[in-house]
C-alpha cells in the first residue's frame, strides 16, 4: 500500500512507519514539511537516537573514532533549510548557507539571468534535517565536516548550487531529491547534463532513488487509427485507470516522453496531449501545449520540452470507479523507440478508512507497471542512487536497463528530538551520505569506483556473474579487457558498456556520456531487476533478492582498505 509521501505529523506517521519524506512537485522540489521549530533557546531538535542508528547501519563499534572528519566539505543542495539562521547549533559552526547566488558569481559562470532567484520554500526544513542525518552519523563533531546548504529549488538553481560546490571543492554532493521530467529516464538529458560537471569535478554525487513506487505507468507509445495511445488489449485500452478514494483530492498526472535533449529547453518536434476524464467518460482536465523546436521561444501555450501536466482540484472520491488518463499524438513521428511515463500524484495519498479505522491509500493508481521510477539525475549511470526498504521507493531499471537504486538502506526511519518522525528515500540517501563521509575521512582516496564496488558485494558482483533472465539458475559472465577498455559481455539483450581511460568517454547501447579523471576506470553491472511484489498492506517490507542484494553493509577498516588499494593498483 502506497503511503502519504510528503511532510506529516508526528500521530499520522507513527501510524505510516514507512512514509516518505520528500516528494517532488514539479521543478521546485515538493514535499511540505512546514512544522516549525519552537522559539526557544533552550535546545535544539537533533537525531534522537544516533548511537543505536549508527550501530545498526555498521559505523560503530568499527568506525568509533575517526580522524579528519573536520576537513571534509559537504554540500546539501535543497529546497528548505527553515531553522538554520546562525542562531542556534543544528550543525557545525562553520556550516555556510547560500539562498541567493550573487551575480557576480552568476555572469561568470554563465549560469542565467543574474536578476532570476527563486527563494528556498519558506517554513521548510528538508535540507536541514538532511545535513542534520549526515552530521549524526559523521559523530556531531563541533569542529565539521563543513555543510555547504545550497538552495537548489530547480533547474537554474541547482545548476548554481552545483557550480558552487565545485568551486568550493566539496567532497561529497547529497541531492535528496528528483525531477519528474529533464530526461529519458536512461542517465541523459539536461539535468544529468548539471549532474556531469560534479562528477567530473570528482566529487562524489549521492542521489535519493524518489518516492514514486506504484505512481509511474512506464510504456511504449502505440496508436490507433485516430492517435489515441493504447496501453493494453480490450475494453478502455486507450486509457490509464486510477481511483481516488477521498474527496476534494488534488492529483497531478505528469506526462513525458523521451525526446529530452543534453541542452536545457532544446525543443522537440514530437507532440503528445493529455487528458482526463471521470468514469462516465467528461473530461475534467487536459493539457495540449503545443510542442515546438527551432530557436524560438516558447508562446504562453507552446512548450519545449517533452512534457505535459494536468492538476485536477477537488476530485471527487469514488472505491468502486476508475478515472481515466488518456494520451492523443498531434504531430511527429513515433516509432517502437518511443517511450512514455506518467506519474500520478496526490496531496492526500493516505486517509483513515472508518469501516475498519485502518491507514489505507487513497489513489490507487491500478495501470501502474512498478518500474522503470527512477527520475534524473537518479538514473545518472556514476550517481550513487539510495533508496529504502517501502514500496513507496522509486525502482528501476533505467531505460537503458541499468540496475537502479544501486544501494538500499532497509530502515530509513529518521526520529528527531522535537518528537517529529520522517522516512523515505530522501532519508536513506542522507544515512548513506554520512556513511560515505566517513569511509571518506577514513580512505581520503575513496572514489565512487569504489563505492559501488563495496555496493555489490552479492556473489553476482564478487564472482562476475549475472542472473540470467532465460534461466532459473546463474552463468558466469565473462569481462572483457583490451587496452584502454573495460567491458560487461553476456547474454545479447543487454547493453553492452564500455568506458574508454583516453577519452573519459562512457558508451551505453551507442549512446556516450563524457567524463574525465579517474572516472575514466569505472565498470558497470547492467544486469535487469525484476519489478517488487504490490503488497496490500504497510507492514515491514517484503524485499526481493535484487533489493536484498543491495541492502548497505558497512566495510571494516581492514576491507575498505583492500578495496581502495585494489582498484587504485588497477588503474
Amino acid at each position: 500500500m502506497r503511503m502519504i509521501r510528503g511532510g506529516a505529523s508526528i500521530a499520522a506517521t507513527l501510524a505510516l512507519a514507512y512514509a516518505c519524506a520528500a516528494p517532488v512537485k514539479g521543478d521546485s522540489y515538493g514535499g511540505d514539511d512546514s512544522a516549525r521549530l519552537a522559539n526557544t533557546s533552550i535546545s535544539v531538535s537533533r537525531l534522537a537516537n544516533p548511537t543505536e542508528t549508527r550501530k545498526r547501519l555498521g559505523l560503530l563499534p568499527a568506525h568509533q573514532s575517526v580522524k579528519g572528519i573536520e576537513t571534509l566539505k559537504i554540500a546539501v543542495l535543497d529546497y528548505g533549510f527553515d531553522g538554520v539562521d546562525g542562531k542556534r547549533p543544528y550543525l557545525p559552526s562553520n556550516a555556510v548557507v547560500v539562498e541567493r547566488y550573487d551575480a557576480n558569481f552568476v555572469c561568470r559562470f554563465s549560469l542565467g539571468d543574474p536578476e532570476y532567484h527563486k527563494p528556498l520554500a519558506p517554513g521548510n526544513r528538508h535540507g536541514r534535517a538532511m545535513a542534520q542525518i549526515i552530521w549524526a552519523m559523521t559523530g556531531s563533531s563541533p569542529r565539521g565536516p563543513q555543510f555547504f546548504l545550497l538552495n537548489a529549488n530547480g533547474p537554474t538553481m541547482l545548476r548554481r548550487a552545483v557550480r558552487y560546490a565545485i568551486e568550493s571543492k566539496v567532497d561529497i554532493i547529497l541531492f535528496s531529491d528528483v525531477f519528474e521530467g529533464g530526461g529519458n529516464g536512461d542517465g541523459r538529458g539536461p539535468v544529468n547534463h548539471i549532474v556531469a560537471d560534479a562528477i567530473n569535478a570528482g566529487i562524489i554525487w549521492i542521489n535519493a532513488a524518489g518516492n514514486y513506487g506504484r505512481c509511474v505507468y512506464n510504456g511504449p507509445v502505440m496508436l490507433d487509427d485516430e492517435s489515441w495511445l493504447h496501453f493494453r488489449p480490450g475494453e478502455n485500452g486507450d486509457s490509464l485507470r486510477f481511483r481516488n478514494l477521498v474527496d476534494e483530492n488534488t492529483v497531478t498526472i505528469t506526462l513525458t516522453w523521451n525526446d529530452y535533449r543534453d541542452e536545457e529547453d532544446a525543443g522537440t518536434n514530437k507532440d503528445l496531449d493529455l487528458y482526463v476524464e471521470d468514469w462516465n467518460g467528461k473530461q475534467i482536465g487536459a493539457s495540449e501545449k503545443v510542442q515546438i523546436a527551432g530557436k524560438r521561444e516558447a508562446g504562453p501555450e507552446e512548450s519545449r520540452n517533452p512534457r505535459e501536466r494536468v492538476v485536477v482540484n477537488s476530485l471527487a472520491g469514488n472505491a468502486d470507479a476508475s478515472y481515466r488518463i488518456r494520451i492523443k499524438a498531434k504531430k511527429g513521428k513515433f516509432s517502437t523507440n518511443d517511450r512514455i511515463r506518467v506519474l500520478l500524484t496526490a496531496n492526500r495519498e493516505a486517509y483513515v478508512n472508518p469501516a475498519n479505522n485502518q491507514t489505507e491509500e487513497a489513489i490507487r493508481f491500478l495501470d501502474a507497471t512498478g518500474k522503470g521510477e527512477i527520475y534524473p539525475p537518479a538514473d545518472h549511470p556514476l550517481v550513487l542512487t539510495v533508496g529504502d526498504g517501502s514500496e513507496t521507493c522509486s525502482n528501476g531499471p533505467t531505460l537503458d536497463h541499468r540496475i537502479k537504486p544501486d544501494v538500499v538502506i532497509e530502515d530509513s526511519r529518521a526520529y528527531f528530538t522535537d518528537g517529529e518522525m520522517s522516512a523515505g528515500a530522501s532519508n536513506a540517501a542522507a544515512y548513506f551520505a554520512g556513511i560515505v563521509a566517513v569511509l571518506k575521512a577514513e580512505e581520503p582516496g575513496l572514489t565512487p569506483q569504489h563505492l559501488f564496488r563495496l555496493a555489490r558485494r552479492s556473489t553476482a558482483y564478487a564472482s562476475n556473474t549475472e542472473e540470467s533472465p532465460r534461466s532459473t539458475g546463474r552463468r558466469r559472465i565473462p569481462i572483457q579487457t583490451a587496452p584502454g577498455v573495460l567491458r560487461y559481455s553476456g547474454d545479447p539483450v543487454r547493453p553492452a558498456v564500455a568506458i574508454n581511460p583516453a577519452n573519459g568517454g562512457l558508451t551505453i547501447q551507442g549512446r556516450r556520456f563524457t567524463f574525465s579523471g579517474d572516472l575514466a576506470s569505472r565498470s558497470f553491472s547492467v544486469t535487469p531487476r525484476t519489478p517488487p511484489p504490490v503488497n496490500s498492506t504497510m507492514t515491514t517490507p517484503t524485499l526481493t533478492e535484487s533489493q536484498r542484494a543491495r541492502i548497505w553493509q558497512t566495510p571494516s577498516r581492514e576491507r575498505l582498505r583492500e578495496v581502495v588499494a585494489h582498484e587504485n593498483t588497477r588503474r
